[in-house]
């Protein structure tokens, strides 16, 4: 089993223009972007700033029957999301969560992604807390079915200072936010500690530990730096399936590369628990 390996395959080498569909209340949602396969927009959880230094907004994207987009690491095959907030005014940070994806098989290939719908939950930082927030997203995304097809779009939300309730488009956005993996050992965790020991030249082991009940048929995707990929050995439970141990070979862009120091990202997942951590390997 493949973890990582960005190879984008089955690429349509063309970019298919949204058309804008609405109406939608500009203070809470952008107009969707429509294309045959997909409609997104971004949606907002508040009606404006007002008193805020942060507020939590989502890009939700509705995909027909077939069709995909993928996780921040698509795996064998795939076009990860890129976002970028040039151009807009009173933005200090935009934070964007990923919900825990599902696992595709294709052509022998493995990846990451989701299907039917998806809100990727993005927490936001004013530079001035209570003034008005003009958030301009240039946004590029694959959605797939036997291609992968390269979209492109932007969107303008502005909130302005005049209110700060929650708004219907809260909900939707919160339920995806559950979806993403908390940080093992934190209290939103059922996963209390991940620790990665290097074995040989190019392999390492990640031992995860379960705090209040014990592990099914644990999983996990390893991500590390650009052009890094894994492959899984083995997954061993402990006796008491307190705990697992995933074997994992890695593979490095450059010769130089040692194991011991490299940071690497672990998402780990079982049929009632998620959790996520940024180890370095020992």
């Amino acid at each position: 089993m493949r973890l990582l390996n960005l190879r984008y395959l089955f690429v349509a080498f063309a970019y298919l223009a949204f058309s804008v569909s609405g109406p939608a209340n500009a203070e809470t949602a952008t107009d969707w972007a429509t294309t045959d396969q997909s409609r997104l927009r971004l949606i907002s959880g508040v009606d404006g700033v007002k008193g805020r230094d942060s507020l939590r907004i989502g890009l939700q994207i509705k995909l027909a029957p077939g069709w995909k987009t993928y996780w921040r690491n698509p795996g064998d095959a795939g076009i990860p999301p890129r976002l970028n907030w040039d151009g807009s005014e009173n933005l200090k940070a935009a934070m964007v969560s990923w919900p825990l994806p599902a696992q595709f098989h294709a052509y022998g290939f493995s990846s990451w992604g989701y299907h039917d719908e998806v809100v990727f939950p993005i927490d936001v930082t004013l530079m001035e807390a209570g003034e008005p927030v003009k958030l301009k997203l240039s946004l590029q995304l694959g959605i797939c079915e036997d291609v992968c097809i390269p979209y492109e779009h932007d969107f303008t939300l502005t909130l302005d200072a005049n209110n700060a309730e929650l708004t219907q488009e809260a909900e939707i956005i919160e339920t995806f936010a559950r979806q993403v993996p908390a940080e093992i050992g934190s209290d939103g965790s059922l996963l209390s500690n991940a620790t990665a020991e290097t074995e040989g030249d190019q392999t390492f082991s990640i031992t995860v530990s379960a705090n209040k009940q014990p592990f099914e048929d644990p999983s996990i995707i390893v991500e590390g730096k650009e052009g890094a990929y894994f492959d899984l050995i083995s997954t061993t439970l402990s006796e008491d399936r307190m705990g697992v141990t995933f074997r994992v070979k890695g593979n490095f862009p450059s010769k130089s590369d040692q194991l011991p120091g490299q940071n690497i990202t672990v998402t780990v997942f079982d049929k009632a628990m998620t959790g996520e951590k940024t180890l370095q390997i020992n």
